[in-house]
């Protein structure tokens, strides 16, 4: 799994649990800690900061990339700061640690 396939995969996981909490009963309670609809912007943001970055660095948005190959690239920094709050998953690397 790449920095990339990892980031997205945490986003998407958000994205649900915010998707349910909208539907759900539990929907106060995850409002009083994260509103769904900020959950929702942020996900779709950092999917578009992800894009860019890799564009910027590839000339493609193919979120194939992994840890090692743009390390002093400032997109690169870009996406390894968004991963690194999910770094207590069990799918975080810490190389890709920055």
């Amino acid at each position: 799994m790449t920095i990339t396939e990892f980031l997205m995969a945490r986003i998407a996981e958000d994205e649900e649990a915010a998707r349910a909490a909208m539907q759900a009963s539990a929907q106060m309670a995850h409002i009083a800690l994260h509103d769904p609809a900020r959950v929702l912007a942020e996900c779709e943001a950092k999917r578009r900061i992800v894009d860019f970055a890799l564009m910027e660095a590839t000339g493609t948005a193919t979120r194939q990339l992994d840890a090692g190959e743009l390390p002093e690239r400032t997109e690169w920094v870009a996406v390894a700061a968004l991963a690194e709050v999910y770094a207590d998953h069990p799918d975080y690397r810490e190389e890709w640690k920055l």
